[in-house]
């Protein structure tokens, strides 16, 4: 008799079944998540250092994916796969649009600038010169594993790679603090070139490889020799924007090509 009533106090009652979301909220709602991940992280491509907007994309996912569990309980596991293309998307918008966008408004890049002058431009992503020369006699190449990032307990490391590098001296005669090198890098079987038509390239304040017995000044600043990249940043931000246009429909497909088929 008292077990009896014991189980009768344990029961509850049936909840009412809910109505699964449409397909049209599902849509717009994984369409809000990738398109407004990929849109927020846009600045971070255009002003910040690729290190920094790396971690912005990895540490801001998470907040979309507490979200992304959240409405699964309501839309179903489906919202869980925009939750994954939103992820491509900030990578999209960090690597190669951003990018593209800040370059071509000059939020990276720095034109005709003096050496004399650089460490005033430290700041941008992209430096190009006028008024220098390389020095000849300041020159040679070396060969060292690519050091892909320090850790406290130690280095990470990839191939060996062959660097050359140049001094960058101003033609006024003035002294160029800190040291600026024209550097450039290949696999270890080919060879790069320092052309002396290009102007300038992307800032490298901290070496990529390893090395303190190197005939190189220290504290110097390296610029990654390259021609003019407006050709390559006008692609860039065609084929990243073509990127979003793709992941739009992908997510169209995963929405509404499974209920035609029911």
């Amino acid at each position: 008799m008292f077990v009896g009533f014991v189980e009768n106090q344990s029961r509850k009652k049936p909840e009412p079944n809910e109505e699964p979301a449409s397909s049209f909220f599902i849509f717009w709602t994984g369409l809000s998540l990738i398109l407004g991940f990929g849109i927020f992280l846009l600045p971070f491509g255009a002003f910040f250092a690729l290190s920094i907007s790396v971690w912005a994309v990895l540490i801001l996912f998470l907040p979309i994916l507490f979200l992304g569990i959240q409405l699964s309980r309501k839309t179903g596991l489906k919202i869980l796969l925009a939750v994954f293309l939103s992820l491509l998307a900030g990578g999209n918008s960090v690597l190669f649009l951003g990018d593209s966008i800040g370059y071509s408004l000059g939020i990276t890049a720095k034109m005709e600038v003096l050496p004399e002058e650089v460490f005033l431009n430290l700041n941008y992503r992209y430096l190009f010169l006028r008024d220098f020369y390389l020095d000849d006699t300041d020159a040679g190449e070396f060969r060292s594993p690519l050091l892909v990032r320090r850790r406290s307990g130690g280095s990470v490391y990839g191939p060996v790679i062959r660097f050359q590098y140049k001094r960058i001296r101003s033609v006024s005669g003035k002294e160029v603090k800190p040291s600026l090198y024209a550097i450039c890098y290949s696999k270890e079987d080919t060879k790069c070139h320092l052309s002396s038509l290009f102007s300038g390239g992307v800032v490298l304040r901290d070496p990529i490889w390893d090395g303190e017995e190197l005939p190189l000044a220290k504290n110097s600043v390296f610029l990654v020799w390259r021609g003019s990249l407006d050709s390559e940043f006008f692609t860039k931000g065609i084929f990243s924007f073509l990127f979003f246009i793709f992941l739009v429909m992908v997510w169209a497909l995963i929405v509404y090509f499974p209920t035609g088929q029911e």
